[in-house]
């Protein structure tokens, strides 16, 4: 039997007096991909804040393993085992590798140091970088940090904001396959993607946002090329 591991119910949400999110209807199965796609600027990153934590909904309610979450603080998210990867490959730039991977790791306590190793032998890259400061590794590097980080803090639901925006090529094929495993393994994985081939090769689930309101929503087995080209065109 699939399991609802988040649900979101008429979702309104936005910045200040001006709405973002209309009425939004989001549930996600444990252990799938769920892709959140859209043109920029229709409210895929206010729904991933939102559902993290950092911006508040007007009305509606988020539910996370079957706990009402809607009022509760990013750092209590975290705890309860979401963890979020936001868009921009975010690190702590003064620090290095290691110390980016120790802080979140510190801040969470959700497991022992494996979590760090198990981090590491999944981004092999970041190995030989453990040493370097974060502000001075390349986007793709950094990128693989900033999953990294989240992943030590041993989440059920790892969200993503376009974690393959403006990667090379190479980098994009491993963050998929590491993408892949973190959900064969159990893990609950939520993600803005942008490329329409990336999504359609993750993807169990794909959701399609314009103007604030979901105007697609199904497995991606039901989403064709032509279809998919047609609503992020909208």
């Amino acid at each position: 039997m699939n399991t609802p591991h988040l649900s979101v119910h008429h979702l309104n949400a936005g910045y200040g007096r001006a709405r973002v999110l209309f009425d939004i209807n989001l549930t996600i199965t444990t252990g799938t991909i769920a892709c959140i796609m859209g043109r920029n600027g229709v409210g895929k990153t206010t729904l991933l804040n939102t559902i993290a934590g950092l911006i508040t909904p007007t009305t509606g309610t988020i539910t996370h393993n079957g706990t009402d979450i809607t009022h509760h603080p990013p750092h209590t998210r975290i705890r309860n085992g979401i963890a979020y990867a936001p868009q921009g490959h975010d690190t702590f730039a003064p620090l290095t590798v290691a110390e980016n991977l120790h802080v979140a790791h510190h801040a969470t306590k959700r497991g022992g140091p494996e979590l760090i190793d198990a981090a590491l032998h999944r981004f092999p890259r970041l190995q030989p970088l453990l040493h370097r400061r974060a502000g001075l590794l390349s986007g793709g590097q950094a990128q693989q940090l900033a999953i990294a980080r989240a992943l030590v803090t041993n989440p059920t639901l790892l969200i993503l904001d376009e974690p393959t925006e403006g990667i090379q090529p190479s980098i994009v094929a491993e963050i998929e396959q590491a993408i892949t495993d973190i959900a064969a393994e159990g893990i609950t994985v939520l993600l803005v993607e942008q490329y329409l081939d990336v999504a359609l090769r993750l993807a169990d689930t794909v959701t399609v946002i314009d103007a604030g309101h979901i105007i697609h929503s199904g497995n991606r087995t039901d989403l064709t090329d032509e279809t998919a080209h047609t609503l992020m065109a909208i």
